[in-house]
Protein backbone atom coordinates (compact mmCIF):
# COMPACT_ATOMS: atom_id res chain seq x y z
CA UNK A 1 0.00 0.00 0.00
CA UNK A 2 1.57 3.27 -1.20
CA UNK A 3 2.10 5.45 1.97
CA UNK A 4 0.78 9.72 2.41
CA UNK A 5 2.94 11.25 0.49
CA UNK A 6 3.10 14.36 3.30
CA UNK A 7 3.25 12.44 6.38
CA UNK A 8 0.98 14.66 8.83
CA UNK A 9 2.07 16.59 11.42
CA UNK A 10 1.16 16.67 15.49
CA UNK A 11 -1.70 19.17 15.15
CA UNK A 12 -2.96 18.30 11.93
CA UNK A 13 -6.87 18.73 12.20
CA UNK A 14 -9.08 15.59 11.65
CA UNK A 15 -12.52 14.93 11.04
CA UNK A 16 -14.15 13.58 14.39
CA UNK A 17 -16.54 10.78 14.00
CA UNK A 18 -18.63 9.62 16.42
CA UNK A 19 -21.99 7.76 16.68
CA UNK A 20 -24.96 8.65 18.91
CA UNK A 21 -28.75 7.98 19.76
CA UNK A 22 -31.03 10.68 21.80
CA UNK A 23 -31.20 9.31 25.04
CA UNK A 24 -27.01 9.69 25.12
CA UNK A 25 -27.36 13.51 23.91
CA UNK A 26 -26.45 14.88 27.16
CA UNK A 27 -23.04 13.85 27.11
CA UNK A 28 -22.25 14.30 23.97
CA UNK A 29 -23.87 17.83 24.06
CA UNK A 30 -20.43 18.39 27.06
CA UNK A 31 -18.14 16.39 24.29
CA UNK A 32 -19.16 19.14 21.75
CA UNK A 33 -18.05 21.84 23.80
CA UNK A 34 -14.37 20.56 24.78
CA UNK A 35 -13.87 19.04 21.60
CA UNK A 36 -12.55 22.33 20.44
CA UNK A 37 -10.78 22.98 23.33
CA UNK A 38 -8.40 19.73 23.32
CA UNK A 39 -8.47 18.45 19.68
CA UNK A 40 -7.11 19.64 16.89
CA UNK A 41 -10.38 19.32 15.11
CA UNK A 42 -11.65 19.73 11.12
CA UNK A 43 -15.08 18.86 11.48
CA UNK A 44 -17.71 16.99 14.32
CA UNK A 45 -19.54 14.59 12.27
CA UNK A 46 -21.97 12.56 14.23
CA UNK A 47 -24.22 9.78 12.92
CA UNK A 48 -27.85 9.21 14.47
CA UNK A 49 -30.93 7.74 13.69
CA UNK A 50 -32.50 9.16 11.24
CA UNK A 51 -36.21 10.10 13.45
CA UNK A 52 -33.16 11.94 15.75
CA UNK A 53 -31.36 13.62 13.67
CA UNK A 54 -33.28 17.16 13.86
CA UNK A 55 -33.14 16.95 17.35
CA UNK A 56 -29.53 16.03 18.31
CA UNK A 57 -28.82 18.78 15.57
CA UNK A 58 -30.65 20.88 17.11
CA UNK A 59 -29.04 20.42 20.45
CA UNK A 60 -25.34 20.32 18.89
CA UNK A 61 -25.63 23.45 16.90
CA UNK A 62 -22.89 24.72 14.52
CA UNK A 63 -20.35 22.22 16.81
CA UNK A 64 -21.09 19.40 14.58
CA UNK A 65 -22.78 17.84 11.21
CA UNK A 66 -25.20 15.72 12.08
CA UNK A 67 -26.12 12.71 9.37
CA UNK A 68 -28.86 10.04 9.48
CA UNK A 69 -27.59 6.45 9.61
CA UNK A 70 -29.97 4.53 7.14
CA UNK A 71 -28.14 4.29 4.38
CA UNK A 72 -24.49 5.04 5.69
CA UNK A 73 -23.59 1.34 5.27
CA UNK A 74 -24.85 0.71 1.37
CA UNK A 75 -27.01 -2.50 1.41
CA UNK A 76 -27.10 -2.65 5.81
CA UNK A 77 -29.10 -1.52 8.43
CA UNK A 78 -30.41 -1.67 11.50
CA UNK A 79 -33.60 -3.49 10.92
CA UNK A 80 -32.53 -6.03 8.88
CA UNK A 81 -29.58 -6.45 11.57
CA UNK A 82 -31.89 -7.67 14.21
CA UNK A 83 -33.27 -10.43 12.54
CA UNK A 84 -29.85 -12.09 12.53
CA UNK A 85 -29.25 -15.18 15.01
CA UNK A 86 -27.36 -13.37 17.26
CA UNK A 87 -26.88 -13.97 20.93
CA UNK A 88 -28.61 -10.74 22.61
CA UNK A 89 -30.33 -10.08 19.81
CA UNK A 90 -32.54 -8.00 18.62
CA UNK A 91 -31.85 -5.24 21.44
CA UNK A 92 -28.18 -6.22 21.23
CA UNK A 93 -28.49 -5.40 17.12
CA UNK A 94 -27.68 -1.48 17.42
CA UNK A 95 -24.46 -2.05 19.47
CA UNK A 96 -23.02 -3.72 16.54
CA UNK A 97 -24.46 -1.48 14.06
CA UNK A 98 -22.76 1.55 15.49
CA UNK A 99 -18.98 0.00 15.55
CA UNK A 100 -19.88 -0.40 11.54
CA UNK A 101 -21.34 2.52 11.31
CA UNK A 102 -17.70 4.00 12.52
CA UNK A 103 -16.01 1.56 10.15
CA UNK A 104 -17.90 3.03 7.29
CA UNK A 105 -16.33 6.37 7.29
CA UNK A 106 -12.88 5.08 5.65
CA UNK A 107 -15.31 5.28 2.35
CA UNK A 108 -15.73 8.95 3.10
CA UNK A 109 -13.91 11.25 1.70
CA UNK A 110 -10.86 9.19 0.73
CA UNK A 111 -8.52 11.59 -0.10
CA UNK A 112 -8.47 12.51 3.28
CA UNK A 113 -7.05 9.75 5.15
CA UNK A 114 -7.10 10.06 8.42
CA UNK A 115 -10.33 10.28 11.06
CA UNK A 116 -10.81 10.40 14.69
CA UNK A 117 -13.03 7.70 16.07
CA UNK A 118 -14.46 8.84 19.46
CA UNK A 119 -17.37 7.53 21.60
CA UNK A 120 -19.91 9.51 22.77
CA UNK A 121 -19.89 9.34 25.92
CA UNK A 122 -16.69 10.29 26.38
CA UNK A 123 -15.52 13.71 27.26
CA UNK A 124 -11.75 14.67 26.29
CA UNK A 125 -10.35 16.99 29.11
CA UNK A 126 -6.15 17.94 28.26
CA UNK A 127 -4.76 18.77 24.73
CA UNK A 128 -4.32 16.02 22.56
CA UNK A 129 -2.18 15.55 19.57
CA UNK A 130 -2.55 12.19 17.25
CA UNK A 131 0.43 11.87 15.25
CA UNK A 132 3.94 12.49 16.59
CA UNK A 133 7.15 14.62 14.79
CA UNK A 134 7.26 11.81 12.11
CA UNK A 135 3.47 11.64 10.85
CA UNK A 136 2.96 8.07 12.51
CA UNK A 137 -0.41 7.59 14.23
CA UNK A 138 -0.46 7.89 17.94
CA UNK A 139 -2.76 5.12 19.08
CA UNK A 140 -3.63 4.64 22.76
CA UNK A 141 -3.23 1.50 24.77
CA UNK A 142 -5.51 0.22 27.22
CA UNK A 143 -5.52 -2.77 29.46
CA UNK A 144 -9.05 -4.56 28.34
CA UNK A 145 -8.65 -8.60 27.29
CA UNK A 146 -12.13 -9.58 25.68
CA UNK A 147 -11.35 -12.80 24.03
CA UNK A 148 -13.86 -13.33 21.79
CA UNK A 149 -13.16 -10.14 19.90
CA UNK A 150 -9.78 -11.74 18.92
CA UNK A 151 -11.62 -15.28 18.22
CA UNK A 152 -13.83 -12.89 15.81
CA UNK A 153 -10.49 -11.50 14.22
CA UNK A 154 -9.15 -14.87 13.55
CA UNK A 155 -12.59 -15.78 12.10
CA UNK A 156 -12.44 -12.89 9.95
CA UNK A 157 -8.49 -12.12 8.39
CA UNK A 158 -7.57 -15.86 9.10
CA UNK A 159 -4.35 -14.37 11.07
CA UNK A 160 -3.72 -14.40 15.00
CA UNK A 161 -3.84 -10.83 16.08
CA UNK A 162 -0.81 -11.07 18.16
CA UNK A 163 -2.33 -9.84 20.94
CA UNK A 164 0.02 -7.33 23.67
CA UNK A 165 -2.51 -5.02 24.77
CA UNK A 166 -5.56 -3.63 24.04
CA UNK A 167 -7.03 -0.61 21.37
CA UNK A 168 -10.33 0.10 23.43
CA UNK A 169 -9.27 3.45 24.71
CA UNK A 170 -12.58 5.34 23.91
CA UNK A 171 -11.03 7.08 20.25
CA UNK A 172 -9.01 6.00 17.82
CA UNK A 173 -7.02 7.39 15.30
CA UNK A 174 -7.82 5.58 11.87
CA UNK A 175 -5.84 5.91 8.45
CA UNK A 176 -8.97 5.35 5.55
CA UNK A 177 -6.25 3.23 3.32
CA UNK A 178 -5.50 0.86 5.58
CA UNK A 179 -9.29 0.30 7.22
CA UNK A 180 -10.58 0.36 3.72
CA UNK A 181 -7.68 -2.61 2.42
CA UNK A 182 -8.58 -4.68 5.81
CA UNK A 183 -12.35 -4.42 5.25
CA UNK A 184 -11.87 -5.15 1.79
CA UNK A 185 -9.90 -8.43 3.07
CA UNK A 186 -12.36 -9.11 5.06
CA UNK A 187 -15.32 -9.33 2.53
CA UNK A 188 -12.94 -11.55 -0.24
CA UNK A 189 -12.10 -14.26 2.21
CA UNK A 190 -15.13 -14.17 5.12
CA UNK A 191 -17.66 -17.20 4.12
CA UNK A 192 -20.76 -16.12 3.21
CA UNK A 193 -22.64 -13.47 1.26
CA UNK A 194 -22.87 -9.91 1.05
CA UNK A 195 -20.36 -6.87 1.78
CA UNK A 196 -17.99 -6.56 4.46
CA UNK A 197 -20.44 -6.00 7.18
CA UNK A 198 -22.61 -8.82 6.60
CA UNK A 199 -19.30 -11.11 6.67
CA UNK A 200 -18.43 -9.24 10.14
CA UNK A 201 -22.01 -9.89 11.50
CA UNK A 202 -22.51 -13.49 9.96
CA UNK A 203 -18.75 -14.29 11.05
CA UNK A 204 -19.39 -13.78 14.65
CA UNK A 205 -19.17 -17.27 17.11
CA UNK A 206 -22.04 -18.88 17.48
CA UNK A 207 -22.63 -17.81 20.81
CA UNK A 208 -21.46 -15.48 23.80
CA UNK A 209 -21.96 -11.70 24.18
CA UNK A 210 -19.83 -8.55 22.88
CA UNK A 211 -18.38 -10.50 20.14
CA UNK A 212 -16.54 -7.88 17.82
CA UNK A 213 -14.76 -5.13 18.72
CA UNK A 214 -13.65 -1.92 16.14
CA UNK A 215 -11.18 -0.89 18.16
CA UNK A 216 -9.45 -4.59 18.42
CA UNK A 217 -10.29 -5.42 14.92
CA UNK A 218 -8.27 -2.05 12.93
CA UNK A 219 -5.90 -1.65 15.84
CA UNK A 220 -3.99 -4.98 15.77
CA UNK A 221 -4.37 -5.25 11.95
CA UNK A 222 -2.63 -2.17 12.18
CA UNK A 223 -0.59 -3.39 14.10
CA UNK A 224 0.17 -6.81 12.42
CA UNK A 225 0.67 -5.33 8.67
CA UNK A 226 2.00 -1.44 9.44
CA UNK A 227 3.25 -1.12 12.95
CA UNK A 228 5.72 1.63 11.38
CA UNK A 229 2.55 3.91 11.27
CA UNK A 230 2.35 4.23 14.24
CA UNK A 231 3.20 4.88 18.14
CA UNK A 232 1.68 2.97 20.34
CA UNK A 233 1.13 5.19 23.47
CA UNK A 234 -0.41 5.47 26.81
CA UNK A 235 -2.69 8.25 27.90
CA UNK A 236 -4.08 8.57 31.60
CA UNK A 237 -8.04 8.51 31.63
CA UNK A 238 -10.94 7.55 33.43
CA UNK A 239 -14.29 5.58 33.38
CA UNK A 240 -16.48 6.38 35.52
CA UNK A 241 -18.33 3.39 36.31
CA UNK A 242 -22.00 3.55 37.07
CA UNK A 243 -23.02 2.27 40.28
CA UNK A 244 -27.12 0.94 40.35
CA UNK A 245 -28.47 4.17 40.44
CA UNK A 246 -26.88 5.64 37.02
CA UNK A 247 -23.97 7.53 36.94
CA UNK A 248 -24.86 10.91 37.10
CA UNK A 249 -23.82 13.77 34.64
CA UNK A 250 -20.80 15.76 35.91
CA UNK A 251 -20.12 19.59 36.30
CA UNK A 252 -17.71 21.18 34.71
CA UNK A 253 -16.25 22.18 38.11
CA UNK A 254 -16.34 18.50 38.17
CA UNK A 255 -14.58 17.65 34.69
CA UNK A 256 -11.80 20.61 35.33
CA UNK A 257 -11.25 18.47 38.63
CA UNK A 258 -10.54 15.22 36.72
CA UNK A 259 -8.68 16.63 34.00
CA UNK A 260 -5.73 17.78 36.63
CA UNK A 261 -4.96 14.13 36.41
CA UNK A 262 -6.72 12.86 32.87
CA UNK A 263 -6.90 13.32 29.12
CA UNK A 264 -10.12 12.15 28.78
CA UNK A 265 -12.99 10.09 31.03
CA UNK A 266 -15.78 8.08 29.97
CA UNK A 267 -19.15 8.37 31.48
CA UNK A 268 -21.39 5.37 30.82
CA UNK A 269 -24.96 5.33 30.70
CA UNK A 270 -26.60 3.28 33.34
CA UNK A 271 -30.62 4.00 33.42
CA UNK A 272 -33.93 5.95 33.25
CA UNK A 273 -32.53 7.82 36.21
CA UNK A 274 -29.34 8.79 34.74
CA UNK A 275 -31.39 10.11 31.99
CA UNK A 276 -33.46 12.37 34.28
CA UNK A 277 -30.85 13.53 35.78
CA UNK A 278 -28.80 14.34 32.84
CA UNK A 279 -31.24 16.87 31.31
CA UNK A 280 -32.17 18.24 34.65
CA UNK A 281 -28.18 19.21 34.82
CA UNK A 282 -28.70 20.50 30.98
CA UNK A 283 -31.50 22.58 31.49
CA UNK A 284 -29.86 24.11 34.87
CA UNK A 285 -27.01 24.82 32.71
CA UNK A 286 -28.50 26.91 30.33
CA UNK A 287 -30.50 28.80 32.18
Amino acid sequence: MKTSENPPGPARPLTVFAACRARDLSVLEIVARWLPRTVPVKEFVVVSPDAECARIQGRLGEGARVVPEEGFIPGVGLAALRGLPVEGFPRAAGWYFQQLLKLQYAFVAPEDDYYLIWDADTVPLRSMRFFDEAGRMLLTRASEHHAPYFETYRRLLGEEPHREFSFIAQHMVVQKSVAREMLERIERQAPGEGNWAWKIMRSLPPTGLNLFSEYETYGHYLKNHYPERACFIDRPWRRARPDPGGCPIPTERELEAVARENDFAAFERASAWWRRMARRTLAWWKG
